[in-house]
């Protein structure tokens, strides 16, 4: 019962957020083209018609400064968000930690729907696809496999390749990158966050089998899952993008 019981308030809370995440990201997404068709603006944003490499319309976000403005502060409040339910996950109590967390969703979510507008929202719908058939596989793998992914070398191995992955991302913004290696970057990205997934996800039976059992730890192995799958989803996008 202890790890059944576990499961149920992980994947709960988990799907909770997911649900905020995606319902964000497809609210925004059809609000926008409601604008667009209606030649009017949503949240001071303007769209104009274009046309994609495979002769698909695709609505592009009109550059100005309302727009570059709008995007600082949606990306900043999204990081403020995902930074501070990070510290009230160690620090405070489960409704502290749940509210935290929602409005992480709720940032990132509007953040992803306003990404794939401003791409190509084909390529970033197929994306998005993408991202959770990858998530959808690494649930099935470690519940098939039975393998505890959660072990101290594969561990390891995985803090270490996300080391990896920091270094390449800030060297990256310091002296710039190619389209190409920004592309082999996101797919290493995808495979890295997915192995991470495998191991979040194996944390689960790991709590339940040393007999922790409550609404805090169910949290932190939730927000551990769900960040894994927000990374996978970003790097997807990036590798999506044109």
């Amino acid at each position: 019962m202890g790890a059944t019981s576990l499961a149920f308030k992980v994947y709960l809370i988990l799907g909770f957020e997911l649900a905020v995440l995606y319902g964000c990201a497809f609210f925004v997404i059809q609000q926008c083209k409601k604008a667009f068709y209606a030649n009017k603006t949503f949240l001071g944003i303007a769209f104009a018609e274009a046309v994609n490499q495979k002769r698909q319309m695709d609505i592009c976000v009109v550059q100005n400064e309302a727009t570059s403005l709008l995007f600082f502060w949606l990306v900043l409040f999204a990081i403020i968000s995902l930074w501070t339910a990070s510290t009230f996950i160690i620090l405070s109590s489960s409704f502290i930690q749940l509210i935290f967390m929602t409005l992480t969703a709720v940032g990132y979510g509007s953040l992803i729907g306003f990404i794939i507008i401003d791409m190509d929202e084909n390529d970033g719908i197929t994306g998005l696809k993408g991202a959770s058939l990858t998530t959808a596989a690494m649930l099935i793998l470690v519940s098939v496999s039975g393998i505890n992914f959660a072990n101290s070398l594969f561990v390891s191995i995985i803090a270490f390749l996300i080391l990896v992955l920091i270094v390449w991302e800030l060297s990256a913004l310091v002296r710039g990158i190619s389209r190409g290696a920004q592309k082999i970057k996101a797919v290493a990205g995808i495979i890295i966050f997915s192995l991470s997934l495998l191991v979040s996800i194996s944390m689960v039976s790991v709590s339940s089998d040393k007999g922790l059992n409550d609404w805090n730890i169910a949290i932190d192995l939730a927000f551990s899952i769900f960040l894994d799958i927000l990374y996978i989803i970003l790097e997807f996008l990036e590798a999506m993008a044109n």
